[in-house]
């Protein structure tokens, strides 16, 4: 059996809805460090929520950005945590998105890695104007492969 798959040709219409910043927040550890980190020494975890609203073609993500002093591989100490919510108007929904009667959605790798890639983008900007004038001003998020947030096949 052949490893190749055929791929089905689909086409995303996609727009952005809506961009909202949630929350910001620090922690004491913060105020106790004297000095800026290098840039190795942070390390920045992405948590993605799901929402979809079938009538109205809307898919929401809610993104929580977390930011670590990586004091070695087995300690990381939280710094900083960010939520925004971005909410993309997707006009052919229904050829793209298969939601089940359980509310389980099935959609594209290529859908997830577009929207996961533009949160993060916009994620990024709203992160440096909240640390600017702190300690931690040079925690920049990392430009990552958006890819890396599609879900791995489980094996059969």
């Amino acid at each position: 059996m052949s490893e190749q798959q055929e791929k089905k040709e689909f086409r995303i219409d996609i727009a952005l809805s809506d961009l909202k910043f949630l929350n910001f927040e620090t922690t004491t550890r913060v105020q106790e460090l004297k000095k800026q980190l290098k840039s190795k020494e942070y390390e920045f975890h992405f948590e993605f929520q799901s929402k979809f609203k079938k009538e109205e073609k809307l898919v929401n993500l809610i993104l929580t950005i977390t930011a670590n002093e990586k004091q070695n591989e087995s300690t990381k100490i939280e710094l900083a945590k960010m939520q925004l919510s971005i909410t993309f108007l997707i006009a052919n929904f229904d050829d793209v998105i298969t939601i089940k009667e359980n509310n389980i959605a099935t959609i594209p790798n290529e859908l997830i890695a577009l929207t996961a890639g533009i949160a993060v983008a916009s994620a990024r900007g709203m992160f440096a104007v909240n640390v600017q004038n702190t300690v931690i001003s040079n925690a920049i998020v990392p430009i990552v492969d958006p890819r890396i947030f599609v879900p791995k096949k489980k094996e059969e």
